[in-house]
């Protein structure tokens, strides 16, 4: 059974298409990505698949569940969404903000047992922010701030995770081990990530299928080594981009 997949999915912003007839199928251990110029839509699509904007026709499935029937508590218990900027609108510490990803699971008025709690301090252990736990979330800088976040995704431990931007804010250290953190645990766990990039080289790294978005609804799927190559991405960024080899890894460098 897929985790999430797509029926002939139309997407537009304003009278823009986004993707026009999408199919995808996400299994369990795949790390999907999304690519494209600014402008064409990909944290639009990635929104639309976590239910947070509806779409112009066809349809989302989670667990081949049509996602416009789950309630949004039940769709929180299975999918995730990390999302580009973050709003806090009410006073709170690291740890009283990652522990809220433990919320989806809880019943009402059920407060959070020792469990939750050791899911909140691993997951602030798994970012290294384990000793700003008691610090305010509002004195934090961006690139602790996208580590909040995504300690709060890990602790609410969904099966799908859309990450927009993951590596946004974040010093390379931090891109390259959370990335690594993320994309072992997906595979190790049977769980699906599907993510927006801006980097090639983090895509052919961590991606095993993309979605790439050319513009005018086209769209381009299938595995990163069908897709990345130097005519679809000419194509896909209007700019002229080499494929090289280094250490048995594609790069791919602007002309």
């Amino acid at each position: 059974m897929s985790l999430l997949s797509t029926s002939n999915l139309n997407i537009r912003i304003g009278n823009t298409p986004v993707c026009h007839k999408l199919n995808i199928t996400c299994e369990a251990g795949e790390v999907w990505g999304i690519l494209g110029r600014n402008g064409k839509g990909k944290t639009t699509l990635l929104h639309t698949l976590a239910g947070l904007r509806p779409s112009v026709s066809g349809e989302i499935l989670i667990r081949e569940n049509n996602i416009l029937e789950l309630s949004r508590k039940k769709i929180a218990r299975q999918l995730g969404v990390l999302l580009q900027h973050h709003e806090d609108s009410f006073p709170a510490t690291v740890l009283e903000t990652v522990i809220t990803g433990r919320h989806p699971h809880l019943n009402n008025w059920q407060w959070e047992s020792p469990s939750d709690w050791e899911c909140a301090h691993q997951a602030l252990s798994t970012v290294q922010l384990s000793h700003l736990s008691e610090r305010p979330i509002n004195q934090l800088s961006g690139g602790e701030r996208q580590r909040v976040a995504i300690a709060t995704l890990i602790t609410q431990n969904p099966d799908i995770m859309l990450l927009d931007e993951p590596n946004s804010h974040l010093d390379l250290k931090y891109q390259i081990q959370l990335l690594n953190q993320l994309c072992q645990q997906t595979r190790a766990q049977g769980k699906t990530i599907i993510m927006t990039l801006h980097d090639i080289n983090l895509a052919a790294r961590y991606c095993d299928k993309l979605i790439l978005l050319p513009g005018d609804g086209e769209t381009l799927t299938g595995t990163s080594k069908e897709l990345l190559n130097e005519s679809n991405l000419h194509k896909l960024y209007d700019h002229p981009i080499s494929r090289i080899e280094s250490d048995g890894y594609p790069v791919f460098i602007t002309k």
